[in-house]
C-alpha cells in the first residue's frame, strides 16, 4: 500500500512539476530561441545532477559504460522533445500544446505492448486511458482545432515530442537498476552534445535582449522539470511502468490550468473539476487489479 500510495503521489508531483513548465517555455521564448531553450535545459540539468551525484559521493560514469544506451535516450528524452515543444509553442498556445501531449498514452500502450513483457495492452488500460483523455479535453476545453499551417506544424512538432518521449521511456528501462540521477545525468549530457551542431547554426546571442523573467524560466527548466522530476521519472518507470507513467499527460493540462488561475487570474472553469473527476477515473481503471485471466 505505501509503495501504491509513493507511485501515485510521485505521479501527481510530476504532473504539477511539468505543467508549471509549459508556462516556463513561454516565458523563455521571450529572449531564447528553440534549439537555445533545449541546449541551455539539458546543460544546466545535467551540471545539476552532476553536482548531486559527486555530493553523495557517487561515480558519474560519464562516458563510460551504456554510452551508446545513454546517447539514444539523450537524443529522445531531451534533445529532441526540448527544441520542438519551444518551437510548436511560438505558434501554439500552451493549453493546446498539452492536449496535444496528453495523446501520448495511447502510443505508450501500443509501444509497451510489443516491446515489454510485462506491460501488455488490454481492454481495461484502453477504457482508463480514453476516460483520461476525455478528461484533458473537459479540463483544457475542445478549442483544439489548428487553423493555418503555421499552427499545423507547431502542432506536429509538439505530437512529435510527445512521441518521442513515450520511445526514451521503453529505451531507459534498459538501465533501470542504476542509479536515476546518475542516469539522468548522463542521457542529459549526451542531449547537450547532440544540440551542440544546432548550437554552433542557430544561436543567436548577439541578438540577445535581457529578460530576467525569461533567464529564470530558464534556470527553472534546467533544475527542476528536468534535473529533479527526470531523476524522480525513472524511479516511477521502475516501480510502476512506462504506461503508468505516461499517465502524467493527463494531470500536466489540469496543473497548467490552474497555475493560470492562480498566477495570472484566469477563469476557472466549471470544465475543469469535469475533467478532474475523468481523469482520476481513467487512471483508476487503468490500474484495477483484475484477479480474472479475460485481459480486461
Amino acid at each position: 500500500m505505501n509503495s501504491t500510495l509513493n507511485n501515485y503521489s510521485l505521479l501527481v508531483f510530476l504532473g504539477a512539476v511539468w505543467g508549471a513548465s509549459f508556462v516556463a517555455i513561454k516565458f523563455c521564448n521571450f529572449m531564447f530561441n528553440p534549439i537555445e531553450i533545449g541546449f541551455f535545459r539539458t546543460f544546466i540539468g545535467a551540471i545539476f545532477l552532476l553536482i548531486g551525484v559527486l555530493y553523495r559521493a557517487g561515480n558519474p560514469q560519464l562516458f563510460k559504460e551504456n554510452t551508446f544506451t545513454y546517447a539514444i535516450i539523450g537524443l529522445f528524452n531531451a534533445a529532441i522533445p526540448f527544441t520542438l515543444i519551444p518551437y510548436g509553442l511560438l505558434t501554439l498556445p500552451s493549453n493546446i500544446g498539452v492536449i496535444i501531449m496528453s495523446a501520448n498514452p495511447f502510443l505508450a500502450l501500443i509501444l509497451a505492448h510489443y516491446f515489454t513483457d510485462d506491460e501488455k495492452l488490454n481492454l481495461r488500460k484502453m477504457i482508463g486511458t480514453i476516460i483520461g483523455f476525455s478528461g484533458v479535453v473537459f479540463a483544457v476545453g475542445v478549442q483544439v482545432f489548428v487553423t493555418d499551417i503555421s499552427s499545423f506544424i507547431g502542432a506536429l512538432a509538439i505530437y512529435l515530442a510527445g512521441c518521442s518521449y513515450v520511445v526514451s521511456n521503453l529505451i531507459i528501462r534498459k538501465v533501470s537498476n542504476l542509479p536515476s540521477d546518475m542516469v539522468t545525468m548522463n542521457t542529459l549530457a549526451w542531449g547537450s552534445i547532440w544540440l551542440i551542431p544546432l548550437m554552433l547554426l542557430f544561436a543567436e546571442p548577439i541578438n540577445y535582449e535581457m529578460n530576467l523573467t525569461a533567464i529564470s524560466a530558464l534556470f527553472y527548466l534546467g533544475i527542476i522539470p528536468t534535473g529533479l522530476a527526470f531523476s524522480l521519472r525513472q524511479i516511477l518507470i521502475r516501480t510502476a511502468g512506462t504506461t503508468f507513467m505516461m499517465q502524467v499527460a493527463y494531470l500536466i493540462p489540469v496543473f497548467g490550468i490552474f497555475y493560470g488561475w492562480a498566477l495570472m487570474n484566469e477563469p476557472l472553469k466549471f470544465s475543469l473539476l469535469i475533467g478532474v473527476i475523468l481523469v482520476v477515473i481513467g487512471i483508476a481503471i487503468s490500474r484495477l487489479q483484475v484477479e480474472s485471466n479475460t485481459g480486461i
